[in-house]
């Protein structure tokens, strides 16, 4: 998750434009799925059998029950089962591409995208809602871990 969470801040940030541009909405994808998917990784270790419940701990947790509906309307292609009220979709993104014409150095095009996940309740900024989940779930793992 944290991998994907580095990628991610790379497009949100800026970095070279080196590869087909859907290639960054899948990164930005994976996070999410990633994300919600570490609640298995946490199931399934036996070194975690003694943690709150996690399935609680999502469903309590507004971000990571918007990453949850995320995750899956993405990999089921509808949402049926949803863990939040919000709705939530990715709405586009705002592309800035920045290009040094070489004059002095290297010529480059460097690439920043702004992901929009529109809610029921309004537009939030991807990135912001995804260094959330990281910090709720730092918070968890902190809290359960002796």
């Amino acid at each position: 998750m944290k991998r994907y969470f580095g990628r991610f801040k790379q497009i949100n940030d800026g970095k070279a434009h080196d590869q087909s541009s859907p290639n960054y909405d899948d990164d930005v994808y994976a996070f999410f799925q990633n994300c919600y998917h570490l609640k298995d990784w946490i199931k399934n270790d036996t070194a975690c059998s003694t943690w709150s419940d996690v399935e609680n701990f999502i469903n309590n947790n507004n971000d990571l029950s918007i990453c949850a509906d995320l995750c899956n309307s993405l990999k089921h292609l509808t949402l049926t089962k949803p863990r939040s009220a919000k709705n939530p979709d990715f709405a586009g993104g705002h592309i800035t591409l920045k290009i040094t014409d070489g004059f002095g150095v290297k010529e480059s095009v460097d690439i920043s995208i702004k992901y929009t996940v529109s809610t029921s309740s309004g537009d939030i900024d991807a990135f912001q809602l995804a260094e959330r989940c990281l910090t709720a779930w730092e918070q968890f793992i902190n809290a359960n871990t002796p």
